[in-house]
């Protein structure tokens, strides 16, 4: 957007555009880049950003009330991330409505292009095109993600970390159930037409660093899966065409088949994990902390 578009934009706008809403766990380490990548350059008032801190013991609200006074700030003692959700958005006053994971950074540009066919009545949910950085990732975790980007599963967006919903397509998630895994829980919520794709709008998420980072973060997920399956909420497509559509991927390129190898293997270590662990972790939540650590 040039500065002669930036200024029609700007006139254009009757109040912010959308609220963004960003639950907040102990993310002092990250909830400044998160923040600085929207109010660096989004015209002024042009979203209604709302972070809810749950169950923070460190630094986040300090941070977010100290450096970033735009932005609302919501404190609760209770550590849930569903919950900071459903407080969200009972403080939220415009659709349609952004959801954020504090550890992840999106340019305003992305924020703009994923609400679009919010607004234009296209659909009811939209998500973006996720990009991971791994460079300071160790070799298994990179080789796991350069096989796990190819998931036919991906071919429509990622809803983890970053969605949106209108208005219509928020009476139907809402209020946010204690769940384990919100993001597939929105994404099982719409059909496949009902969700859209915004290709260009993209986010970043950082990648582990260590397999022991990796592990936890693929067992919230396998654990959170299977709980929306056992209650009901089920996928479109099922996990093993998914297999077969990579397996018939990884066997065009050459170049994967040393990573497959990790691939498998932390795969095997993940599903071995969430069977020790039984039906005692299903209300665990278990976060990399590496990925939150300077460079």
């Amino acid at each position: 957007m040039n500065v002669n578009q930036s200024n029609r934009y700007s006139e254009s706008l009757s109040g912010p555009v959308a609220s963004i809403i960003i639950p907040a766990h102990n993310e002092s380490a990250v909830i400044g880049r998160c923040l600085q990548s929207i109010f660096s350059a989004a015209l002024p008032a042009e979203f209604e950003v709302i972070v809810v801190c749950n169950g923070c013991s460190d630094s986040t609200a300090d941070i977010v009330r100290n450096d970033f006074p735009f932005a609302s700030l919501i404190e609760t003692p209770k550590a849930s991330k569903t919950g900071a959700l459903n407080l969200g958005d009972a403080a939220a006053s415009v659709f349609p409505r952004i959801y954020l994971d504090a550890d992840l950074v999106v340019s305003v540009e992305s924020l703009r292009l994923i609400v679009q066919p919010l607004v234009s009545d296209d659909a009811l949910a939209a998500c973006g095109q996720m990009n991971i950085s791994f460079n300071q990732s160790s070799f298994p975790v990179r080789s796991f993600y350069r096989v796990w980007s190819h998931n036919s599963y991906l071919k429509n967006g990622k809803f983890g970390g970053l969605f949106a919903v209108s208005r219509k397509g928020h009476s139907r998630v809402s209020p946010f159930p204690e769940l384990t895994n919100d993001d597939e829980f929105v994404r099982r919520s719409f059909t496949g037409e009902e969700r859209a794709f915004v290709e260009n709008s993209s986010f970043e998420m950082i990648a582990p660093r260590s397999i022991s980072g990796l592990l936890k973060i693929r067992s919230r997920a396998i654990r959170g899966t299977r709980e929306l399956s056992q209650v009901g909420y089920l996928d479109e497509q099922p996990q093993s065409r998914n297999i077969v559509e990579l397996l018939a991927i990884i066997i065009k390129k050459p170049s994967l088949w040393v990573d497959t190898f990790f691939y498998i293997g932390i795969s095997l270590l993940v599903r071995v994990k969430v069977v020790v662990a039984g039906k005692k972790n299903n209300q665990m939540w278990e976060r990399d902390e590496s990925s939150r650590k300077p460079a």
